[in-house]
């Protein structure tokens, strides 16, 4: 056994009290499960006419609808909005499927905008474990696919993001025909196993020891892996307890890219990661390339992620475990226990 790997085993027995290691390794346990209550809530769900899915959610509920709707791509039919506010755009309102995606079924944010379109008539659904969620669409007759609680909502990912595959399916906006979900499993299982072993190409713990005492800044290429460099750079918040952030070319080559002009402090403790899909743009593979080679050494550090091989799906959920995986065994390095989020309860309490 490697000495990291072997660290990294002593201080889950003390640090793990949540087993966020476990649930990491169930996700395509997980997989299975939403796909199959996905389907069955798909049943009664109608087909119609509609110019625009909206997804109400935050965290990790909110996750879900950005990763589906890059991963259908051009193959989503209708555009598909995330909204992360209590509130939903008026001009939404209209023409609109909502799905309000809250996996306690008691945040704020989420129930507010629901709030905010009853009585309106718009056409919706929710995906939750319960909660005031599950009770107010019970009394309006709002349709519920429900998924299993007990779980930090950012291990839940799995049931935010294949139940609204299936609903979008069912809607007739978009279809599941080209996604092979058995192989994508199969290639999921395969991973959890390597990242959860002392296996010699076991990316998530080395990468975890390079990113041990920097702040991880996660690039991607703007396409499909957009979504994952967020949700990578949300775990590193919430499971390692680092200050992390996002970026994608090409954006960030007409802005952020100022920012690494000169060598501070502050750039030699940040430790980039770039992730990077081969359906990225060519014109946002060339910046990336340019930048990362001015960026390398004002940097701590820079590890490029190559790309994935298979579908669509197989490619974005490899890299999302990957990250997760990641992100727990940083969290062991900082001495962190990758399940509690001390400051997100506290701030609710303070708000009553």
């Amino acid at each position: 056994m490697s000495d990291l790997f072997q660290e990294l085993q002593r201080l889950r027995k003390t640090l793990d009290t949540g087993n966020m290691l476990d649930l990491v390794c169930c996700f395509p346990t997980h997989m299975g499960d939403a796909l199959e209550r996905g389907g069955d809530f798909a049943r009664v769900v109608e087909r119609q006419t509609v110019g625009r899915i909206v997804v109400c959610g935050m965290g990790g509920s909110a996750i879900g609808g950005d990763m589906v709707n890059s991963c259908l791509g051009d193959g989503l039919g209708v555009p598909l909005r995330v909204n992360r506010d209590y509130r939903v755009p008026a001009s939404w309102a209209e023409e609109s499927f909502f799905v309000f995606s809250s996996y306690s079924g008691n945040t704020a944010e989420t129930l507010s905008a629901y709030e905010s379109l009853r009585g309106t008539g718009a056409a919706a659904a929710a995906i939750t474990s319960g909660g005031k969620l599950q009770s107010l669409c019970e009394q309006d007759g709002v349709p519920v696919c429900s998924i299993p609680g007990g779980m930090p909502p950012r291990a839940a990912i799995a049931y935010s993001f294949f139940p609204l595959l299936c609903i979008l399916d069912a809607l007739g906006v978009a279809s599941l025909d080209g996604l092979d979900f058995d192989g994508t499993q199969e290639r999921l299982l395969q991973l959890s196993e390597i990242y959860g072993s002392d296996a010699t190409q076991n990316t998530a713990a080395d990468l975890a020891g390079k990113l041990s005492g920097h702040h991880p800044v996660v690039y991607s290429g703007g396409g499909l892996l957009d979504p994952v460099a967020r949700r990578w750079s949300c775990q590193f918040n919430e499971n390692s307890e680092v200050f992390s952030h996002y970026g994608a070319f090409p954006e960030l080559a007409h802005n952020e890219i100022v920012g690494w002009r000169k060598a501070n402090a502050l750039a030699a403790s940040i430790y980039v990661v770039s992730l990077e899909d081969g359906d990225d743009h060519p014109g946002a593979k060339r910046q990336a390339d340019a930048a990362l080679e001015m960026i390398e050494p004002l940097a701590a550090g820079l590890a490029r992620i190559p790309g994935f091989e298979g579908g669509r799906l197989e490619r974005i959920l490899s890299a999302m475990m990957l990250g997760d995986f990641t992100s727990v065994y940083l969290a062991f390095l900082n001495g962190v226990d990758p399940t509690p989020v001390k400051n997100i309860d506290l701030l609710k309490k303070r708000l009553g």
